[in-house]
């Protein structure tokens, strides 16, 4: 049986949205992480036979594994957001997409 949902927030328990908070705090932007959630959805499939589900995120309408697979994806994403968020700076950016990322995982 294949259980497949879309997450619309991140499931974190509270310690560990304090030290995500802790760890990328004054160098994220909030309007860019929205937008992040808003556009780059994940997806869950998890078997029964499974410990834990399996993590993708939709990058340029394709499917692309969540796990091991971060700095790939902070790359990728960023060649997609960079002209619409600019103004922000690249550090700024990246460091909001691996907040996004490590949010999902």
């Amino acid at each position: 049986m294949i259980n497949t949902t879309i997450f619309m927030n991140m499931r974190l328990t509270e310690e560990e949205k304090k030290e995500l908070m802790s760890k990328y705090s004054g160098d994220t932007s909030d309007e860019l992480l929205n937008h992040l959630k808003r556009h780059f959805p994940v997806t869950e499939i998890k078997y029964d036979w499974m410990v834990e589900p399996v993590l993708f995120i939709q990058v340029d309408d394709k499917s692309r594994l969540v796990k091991n697979n971060k700095k790939y994806l902070v790359g990728v994403i960023y060649n997609l957001v960079e002209n619409d968020w600019i103004s922000l700076g690249e550090k700024k950016i990246r460091r909001t997409i691996k907040k996004y990322l490590d949010g999902i995982q």
